[in-house]
């Protein structure tokens, strides 16, 4: 791997500032060979990062005629995985085509929407894309819904919310479960896999050109703007990603196009000793880390 290590000691700074630990990975699409990376083979817990390969195994199903993605769906409130965004936070029943359950559970980060769409795809198309591709530090166990009932089996609390609070106040925020990569239940992944897969979606190799042309299109379309996007701030600068969120984790995987056609694929994950929903620090790391990675590669 090429390690610029000014680049690699200032991603190292950019963590330690913003009192996190840190992991990246960053590669130049157009020369795989251009790298930059720290700890980028070390297995962190997913948080929502693990509906950016559900979305290729939905594509490659898509791609085999066994959904139809015009076709539709409805999402009854009273079995629908909460969130606080997409058809998770909505009261009533939602009908909508697949292919824009899978848009919302990217743009959004839609948790109601990956686990309908987890249903229908089921573990096993989601493990096949993972060993097809080659992403063999990625282990996807289940969905939100799992995550979710993992807190609360762990906690003995009967909300989520409470969950997550006593996790933070009991102080063992280092020996959660959920969070440990070395717990098999657990959905785990690595910098450089999740590079990997979004060099896949952008050669056309992680499923048909038409169904990686939607996955493109859906990643750009992705709202928010607090981590690698606010690296590069720039109306011709076209930035495609899928975060990841929960409790102590704070993610971002994505693609920087630039007009001259340089593409870099970056993939940065942080945890945080402290279990805050908000935490502009480590949101603002992310993208310092990201924009030094891409600087070091260009």
């Amino acid at each position: 791997m090429t390690v610029i290590e000014e680049g690699s000691r200032a991603i190292q700074q950019c963590f330690e500032d913003a009192g996190v630990w840190g992991w990246l990975h960053a590669v130049d699409l157009h020369d795989e060979d251009r790298e930059v990376g720290f700890f980028p083979d070390e297995q962190v817990a997913l948080a929502s990062v693990f509906k950016l390969p559900l979305l290729a195994a939905y594509a490659r199903m898509v791609d085999a005629g066994e959904i139809d993605p015009v076709a539709t769906v409805t999402l009854d409130p009273s079995r629908r995985t909460p969130g606080s965004t997409g058809f998770a936070a909505m009261a009533d029943p939602i009908t909508v085509s697949w292919r824009d359950l899978a848009r919302s559970m990217i743009t959004v980060s839609d948790n109601a929407a990956a686990d309908e769409l987890l249903d229908a795809v089921g573990l096993d198309r989601v493990r096949a894309l993972l060993d097809d591709l080659g992403l063999r530090r990625t282990r996807i166990t289940g969905g939100s819904r799992d995550l979710f009932d993992a807190v609360l089996r762990e906690s003995g609390q009967p909300t989520l919310a409470e969950g997550i609070a006593w996790l933070r106040d009991s102080g063992t925020m280092d020996q959660t479960a959920v969070l440990d990569p070395e717990n098999p239940h657990s959905s785990v992944g690595t910098c450089r896999d999740m590079t990997r897969l979004l060099m896949a979606i952008w050669r056309d190799r992680a499923a048909s050109p038409d169904q990686c042309v939607y996955m493109r299109t859906v990643l750009t379309q992705q709202i928010w703007t607090q981590r690698l996007a606010a690296a590069f701030p720039f109306d011709d600068v076209v930035v495609a990603g899928k975060t990841g969120t929960f409790i102590a984790l704070r993610h971002e995987v994505g693609v920087v196009e630039y007009p001259n056609g340089e593409t870099y694929a970056v993939a940065v994950f942080t945890r945080s000793p402290r279990t805050r929903l908000i935490l502009p620090a480590a949101d603002a790391a992310i993208a310092q880390a990201a924009k030094i990675a891409v600087a070091s590669l260009r």
